[in-house]
């Protein structure tokens, strides 16, 4: 296309087309209003076509609060209404979706699904009911800016795609691009000095278009905007394509003892490395060294009961992709080679090791000088390991401050008319700990969705 402006109508415009986007695009065309979706990437599908498949979140919301202390009890409550509900509906749309038993022994009760046959079809199937239904997909066209009315509503959105800018005049739009984690900007601003080592293992085009664009629409925000979903990664040289980080995240790391340059713990391990991620990320050089012992390899495939085996094949796929694991007969020699390969100083280290082993031996947690709430266990069976590894980062928890009819308050509260979120674009949900990611763009989608369309009917 050539450089020009091209000037489209529709009652809602969806800005994304993943998870989130396509399933309030869809929701909000059965309630009959016309839709457009814009899409920045060249395909459809976000961070949900490259993820393993699985939906998921708490069964109710009290175990979703156990995971996130201080959260949005109503938002919370949205979620988990909406999630069964938007299954469902899936269904009846005869996409594909599997219940499964929860296939890993979790800390609450939760629903689980799994998108079939995989999760690109999932999505293209998804994608396609959205046009079958009469609305638009725009590929290549990312949001630049939300135009307001007179009355501070909204108006419709400018996008850029294809060497053209395109206005689109609409009474509601719904944002849904995923967060920010791939703006290597606001990574920095949110994340601190060492937010350049983060790996994007989510969708590369979520930039933080829709939160940038809400912010200068007048919306407040809502954080915490140091947190984000992610898994520790193996350190280059490992190379690990988007499709492969999960075969390569450390599930046994809930076991282990995580230490950063200077040979100090930093964090509680046992809560997962989902949670323990976000003090990695400020680390000098935000590293991260697992260490672990033969006990852990043979017994402890991951704090969440995974099948046996799974340490050894995790291992494998982290040396089959040029990371680093380092082996030795005893935590002295391995400390040496720690420091020798990697620059770990080792006399903390070895401090950091003799009083994890004291503590353990003791059974005592509060021998320990950076606290840690369970899986505490004597590194005393050779030989003993260390992978060298950065945070990766999935979508980012802070955004434009959401309630739980997914719409997008201003600074003092209140909704802006006919803005909406669904996704990872849906700030104040997420607190502290992880409930599922795809879940939030199941229900919120459907929530935005049905929000969206009803708005515009009124008017």
């Amino acid at each position: 296309m050539k450089d020009g402006f091209d000037h489209l109508q529709a009652d809602v415009v969806v800005a994304g087309a993943g998870i989130g986007g396509l399933t309030a695009a869809r929701t909000a065309l059965e309630q009959g209003a016309s839709v457009l979706v814009i899409e920045k990437a060249p395909d459809i599908g976000g961070s949900a076509a490259v993820s393993g498949g699985s939906a998921w979140t708490a069964a109710n919301v009290d175990a979703w609060l156990s995971v996130q202390p201080g959260g949005d009890a109503a938002m919370g409550q949205a979620l988990v209404d909406n999630y069964l509900d938007g299954v469902a509906w899936y269904e009846s749309l005869g996409l594909q979706v599997e219940e499964q038993l929860d296939p890993t022994p979790y800390k609450f009760a939760r629903y689980v699904h799994a998108f079939r046959p995989d999760s690109r079809t999932f999505m293209n199937d998804l994608a396609a009911s959205v046009e079958a239904a009469g609305g638009t997909i725009l590929t290549s066209t990312g949001l630049r800016s939300i135009q307001l009315g007179r009355d501070g509503g909204v108006a419709g959105v400018e996008a850029r795609g294809g060497g053209r800018t395109v206005h689109v005049a609409a009474g509601a739009v719904v944002l849904a691009t995923g967060g920010f984690q791939a703006s290597p900007d606001l990574r920095a601003r949110y994340f601190g000095r060492w937010a350049h080592h983060v790996i994007v293992r989510g969708n590369a085009y979520s930039t933080g278009d829709g939160f940038l664009a809400a912010l200068e629409a007048g919306a407040g925000t809502a954080g915490p905007f140091g947190r984000f979903y992610g898994h520790m990664i193996p350190a280059p040289p490992a190379e690990t394509g988007v499709q492969n980080f999960a075969s390569v995240k450390p599930d046994f790391s809930q076991y282990s003892v995580f230490v950063n340059l200077h040979g100090q713990r930093f964090d509680d391990e046992f809560l997962g490395d989902e949670v323990t991620v976000h003090a990695v990320v400020h680390q000098p050089e935000a590293l991260c060294f697992i260490i672990f012992d033969e006990r852990v390899r043979k017994l402890r495939a991951t704090g969440m009961g995974e099948r046996p085996g799974a340490v050894d094949r995790r291992m494998e796929n982290i040396r089959n992709a040029g990371g680093e694991i380092l082996e030795a007969p005893d935590l002295e020699t391995l400390a040496a080679e720690m420091a020798r390969c990697w620059g770990v100083t080792p006399g903390p280290l070895m401090a950091t090791l003799d009083e994890h082993n004291a503590a353990a031996a003791a059974d005592d947690l509060t021998m320990l000088s950076v606290p840690r709430s369970g899986g505490l266990q004597p590194l005393d069976s050779p030989p003993f390991r260390a992978i060298r590894c950065l945070p990766g980062a999935t979508f980012t928890y802070g955004g434009a401050r959401s309630n739980e009819r997914a719409q997008i308050l201003d600074l003092a509260g209140e909704p802006i008319p006919g803005l909406f979120a669904a996704g990872a674009d849906v700030g104040g949900l997420y607190t502290r700990g992880y409930t599922g990611g795809l879940s939030v763009g199941v229900a919120y989608g459907r929530i935005a969705g049905r929000e969206a369309a009803a708005l515009v009917q009124r008017e």
